[in-house]
């Protein structure tokens, strides 16, 4: 991976310096990912600065130089790899009860189990919402079980991470 960047002037956002997702490609092995990151004018705006070409016109010849700071990366599916894995590690110690605070809900989920479809509320809201997931967001789930599976092979891992 390279040290200069490249985007489109149409992916920037509004103002700089604030943190946003920009997709960007690696001015060097032409990789297009995803990342969140801080854009500015100058390179003393930023903590840790890499140049960013950013192009426009129709066929993208027209170019400014910009700077971005990369805060972390987000994989080809939009998953941040890095931030599910800090959550899959607080949840170790973390109650695991989910609250909605929503009535319709609540209700709906009742009329589920009244009418015999579920157990419970909790196994009919965990089907419905891993059912949602899988169709909705099926490389959520895969990095997840990832995550979930090194976390549950690596004791040692577990143990550095209880004690932060």
């Amino acid at each position: 991976m390279s040290n200069h960047y490249i985007t489109a002037a149409e992916h920037l956002p509004d103002e700089e310096r604030t943190e946003t997702t920009l997709q960007i490609t690696d001015a060097e092995t032409k990789r297009i990912f995803e990342a969140r990151v801080r854009i500015a004018s100058e390179p003393d705006e930023l903590t840790d600065p890499r140049p960013l070409r950013v192009v426009t016109g129709p066929h993208e010849n027209v170019s400014e130089e910009r700077y971005i700071e990369l805060i972390d990366e987000i994989d080809s599916a939009g998953v941040n790899e890095d931030l599910l894995r800090r959550l899959a590690s607080e949840q170790e110690t973390a109650s695991n009860i989910v609250n909605t605070r929503s009535d319709d809900l609540k209700v709906v989920l009742r009329y589920l189990v009244e009418s015999g479809q579920y157990e419970s509320t909790a196994e009919a809201l965990r089907e419905l919402a891993f059912q949602h997931l899988a169709e909705n967001r099926p490389a959520l789930l895969e990095t997840y079980e990832e995550v979930r599976t090194e976390f549950e092979a690596d004791p040692l891992r577990r143990a550095l991470t209880d004690g932060e």
